[in-house]
């Protein structure tokens, strides 16, 4: 799988390695998005949903959420009405971040699209 692409049901021999999950994970359009968009600041939702222009609400709960479950992000939802929800990079966001801008790098490095 590459980046962009719909995951790929895993093949009856191999059932999916250690990196199909990170594969499934950074995958969407709107992960290194999010990510990037959380680096060294806490956003809150609408603010963020702003900065992505593009993004549906739905998109983005669900980028959230499937970041959230995967413990790079942290959501903090302060108890006001109306509600006030701020998303906030875990250590383990932060390092894939690194990665991710590593990577990037790389790529720019040898003419590649990202």
């Amino acid at each position: 799988m590459w980046f962009g692409e719909p995951p790929r049901a895993a093949s009856p021999d191999r059932e999916g390695g250690p990196s199909e999950g990170l594969y499934q994970l950074i995958g969407s359009r709107w992960v290194a998005a999010v990510l990037r968009e959380l680096d060294g600041d806490v956003v809150r939702y609408n603010t963020l949903h702003r900065r992505l222009g593009g993004v549906s609400h739905k998109m983005l709960t669900q980028t959230l959420r499937r970041l959230e479950r995967a413990d790079m992000v942290h959501r903090h939802a302060h108890p006001t009405t109306p509600p006030n929800v701020e998303y906030l990079l875990t250590s383990a966001g932060a390092e894939l971040v690194a990665n991710l801008s590593a990577l990037e790098r790389w790529a720019d490095t040898r003419g590649l699209p990202y």
